[in-house]
Order: structure tokens, then C-alpha cells, then sequence
């Protein structure tokens, strides 16, 4: 699977499908923690742990930074190769088509099964009401959800974070032109931009509405170290002779921004907040910034770190399958969570449900089973097709399918 991903993504860098199978599990355990309060750890002794992941489970929100960098790298990687001679940028209307073809297809699939089983969300809206539900749905189709507390999270339980992402999309090109002549100078702008609006926002903004915290803005500096990564990389490939010779001290400084990374949960764990934040919303706000740039560090140093460590432990076989299939098990587990947890299945009579251990176990491996059937599913005859040959393309193959089939069936009663 790698070689072939190599052979047909230009500039392709393994590195980045470890780093986004990584970022799938943390959400999806931390999402599995929030909703069955079940951790993932094993004890040899009483004080003794074989493993214990629940560092990753309590704190796995950090992953959604993680996605903003690698989003913010792959977007302005293209760029960077252009500018440097490496290819030519196809322009900004594929970009769009690109995006689009990612996107909309398992995003549309569940904005229409929510319209139909409201009982797979958190329903915060009158399904008697149809201009109540079109409100919702017609917000989430055109990622403007994140505006209103009441939209944010009421169908795709995940969806704010893509009306963050698709709305830089939208501001990426204007971005693009500062960005190509002075990368360094504009990303400055970015960061000081989303810091100041972070720090505002702290000192004079109550935190009771949840997207007050999931504004464009205030993440400028999460894309903006991850397309400042891409330029450095290309940078590097392009104008540094020795980069060859640097592949112990880049392995190391990986290594070492892993390291980094798992410390700074540690430090959440441990940290105090002002009264009326957790670590969740502090760590949000003033510091996710030091977490993208340590994030960006790693991309960078992997990418010409030695082969064992870039390609054959981040680049490996399950890493790469998780990585294909991240962006639709990210929009699928949480809402397959929430439909079981509200129907009761499998059934409790524990109030809350999460004190039923056995029940909560039986709800992750279902949630687990079905979204793996559905991200399958959807893939090969959705996602996949419709990447590779367009909408359009699509619709001509399935009308050419339907055709031959009447003009056999014709053939067949001629015969007769």
C-alpha cells in the first residue's frame, strides 16, 4: 500500500500517515472515554501498569490541533514545490474540486441518514419543525454551523472542526499570496493575529457557549506553522547540499518532539487552571500554539530523518490504512456512540449507563465493528470512485452501467 501511494502522490511524505493514524486514535479513544468512561489500561500488579493509555484518552483533544497542522502543511505543501520548481500547482479551481470531492461525499451521506434517523445525534433541535431542521442542516451543509451554539454540534457531532477547516480553505488562497513572498513575516502576522484574538477572548468572553471556542480565526496559527513546515521542508530539500548528512540529528529531534509532545499532556494532567477553565478550554486558548509548533517540528525533522524511523515505523502498513480512512472515521464513531448510548444498546439498566462496565465494553466493540463497516463501504463505492473520477464522472459510469444493462436485456429478447 505504501509503494503505491508513494508512486502515484508527488513529494509524498510518509511521515504524515503515522502522524494522522495517531491523531485518529487519540480522538476516537478520547471520544470512546467521554461516552463509556472505560480506560485503556492493563494491570500486572496493584501499583503496576503493563500499559495505560489513559493519558491519551483524558487528553486526546490535543488531536484536533494535530489535524490543523497536518491540514495547513498538506495545503501549502503543493504551493512550496511549486515555488521551488519541484511541479506545477494545478491552480486554484482544482484546488476547490479537490477539496470538494474529499469532503462532501461521506459528509452529505450523513447529513441525509441524520435527516432520517435523528435518534444518530444529539438532537437539539424540533424534528416537528421543519424550518427548525433546515436551519441545523442547511448550516452544517454549508459549514456555517460554528456560528450559533445552538447549530454547532446538532447533527454531525464532530462537524465543528470541519466548518473551521473549510472555512480556512476559504481564506487559504488570500493567505497564499503574502505567504509565497514572505512565509516567515506572514506566518508572524497569523500568529500574532490568532493570539491576540485568543487573549482577548479569555479576558472578556464567558465560555458557557461552546463555539465561542471553534472560531476560524483563533486557529491561524495552528494552519499557519503547518504551511510554514511545508515551506521549510521544500526549502530544505532544495537549497540545503547537507541536508543528507543530517539524518542522525534530525532522528533524534523527531524522537525528541515526540518526547515533547507526550509531556506537554503530561503537564495538562498535572497543571491547575483559573477558576472557571479546565485544561480543555485553557489549553484551547493561550497554549496550542507551543503544541502545533512542536507538531510542525516533528513533521519537519521526519521528513529527513532515517528511513527506519520516517518510513518504516511511521509509514508502516496499518498506519497507512488508518490514515486513508481517518477523515470518515472521524465524522462516523461519535455519532454510532451517541445512537447506542440513547437507545441503550446493548441494554442497561445502570443510571448513569457508563457504571454498567460490561455494557459500556459491548457498546465500543459494536461502535468500533459497525464504523469500520461503514468507512469500508463508503470508501470503495463512495469516497473512492468519486475522488478518482469526479462527480460527473461518476454519474456518466453509473448511467453507462444502467445502459449496457437495458441494451443486454434487449439483446436477450431479440434472441428469444
Amino acid at each position: 500500500m505504501n509503494n503505491t501511494r508513494e508512486k502515484s502522490i508527488p513529494g509524498y511524505l510518509n511521515a504524515l500517515d503515522g502522524l494522522r493514524a495517531i491523531a485518529l486514535m487519540m480522538i476516537v479513544m478520547y471520544h470512546t472515554w467521554q461516552q463509556s468512561w472505560i480506560t485503556c489500561n492493563l494491570k500486572i500488579t496493584p501499583d503496576k501498569y503493563l500499559f495505560n493509555l489513559e493519558l491519551f484518552q483524558r487528553y486526546g483533544y490535543v488531536a484536533i490541533d494535530i489535524f490543523f497542522v497536518l491540514s495547513g502543511f498538506c495545503l501549502f505543501y503543493p504551493i512550496a514545490r511549486d515555488m521551488f520548481g519541484e511541479s506545477k500547482f494545478g491552480g486554484w479551481k482544482n484546488f476547490f474540486i479537490k477539496r470538494a470531492r474529499r469532503i462532501y461525499p461521506s459528509y452529505v451521506l450523513m447529513l441525509v441518514l441524520l435527516l432520517i434517523f435523528p435518534a444518530l445525534s444529539y438532537v437539539t433541535y424540533n424534528v416537528k419543525d421543519a424550518a427548525d431542521v433546515a436551519k441545523h442542516f442547511i448550516s452544517h451543509l454549508f459549514f456555517v454551523h460554528n456560528f450559533n451554539d445552538k447549530t454547532i454540534g446538532s447533527t454531525i457531532s464532530t462537524a465543528w472542526t470541519m466548518s473551521i477547516e473549510v472555512q480556512f480553505y476559504i481564506l487559504f488562497p488570500l493567505l497564499c499570496i503574502p505567504f509565497r513572498k514572505k512565509p516567515v513575516l506572514t506566518f508572524i502576522g497569523m500568529a500574532a493575529a490568532a493570539v491576540g484574538i485568543r487573549l482577548y477572548m479569555i479576558s472578556n468572553v464567558s465560555f458557557d457557549k461552546f463555539n465561542l471556542q471553534a472560531i476560524t480565526p483563533a486557529y491561524l496559527d495552528v494552519f499557519g506553522i503547518g504551511m510554514l513546515a511545508a515551506y521549510f521542508v521544500v526549502y530544505m530539500r532544495n537549497k540545503c547540499a547537507t541536508v543528507e548528512k543530517l539524518k542522525a540529528h534530525m532522528t533524534i529531534m523527531s524522537v525528541l518532539c515526540v518526547i515533547t509532545a507526550v509531556g506537554y499532556m503530561y503537564w495538562l494532567k498535572g497543571a491547575s487552571f483559573p477558576k472557571g477553565f479546565n485544561a480543555d478550554v485553557y489549553f484551547r486558548f493561550l497554549y496550542r500554539g507551543l503544541f502545533a509548533l512542536v507538531i510542525a517540528g516533528f513533521i519537519f525533522t521526519s521528513c529527513f530523518s532515517y528511513d527506519v524511523w520516517s518510513k518504516k515505523l511511521w509509514g508502516n502498513k496499518f498506519f497507512v490504512f488508518l490514515s486513508s480512512i481517518s477523515y470518515t472515521v472521524y465524522l462516523w464513531h461519535q455519532n454510532i456512540y451517541i445512537f447506542l448510548k440513547g437507545n441503550h444498546i446493548p441494554y442497561t439498566t445502570q443510571k448513569p449507563v457508563m457504571n454498567d462496565r460490561a455494557a459500556m465494553e459491548g457498546m465500543v466493540f459494536i461502535c468500533i465493528v459497525v464504523s469500520l463497516i461503514i468507512v469500508v463501504l463508503v470508501t470503495k463505492y463512495i469516497e473512492g470512485p468519486i475522488v478518482k473520477y469526479g462527480y460527473k464522472g461518476c454519474i456518466e459510469r453509473i448511467a453507462g452501467v444502467f445502459k449496457h444493462s437495458d441494451s443486454s436485456n434487449v439483446q436477450k429478447k431479440i434472441m428469444k
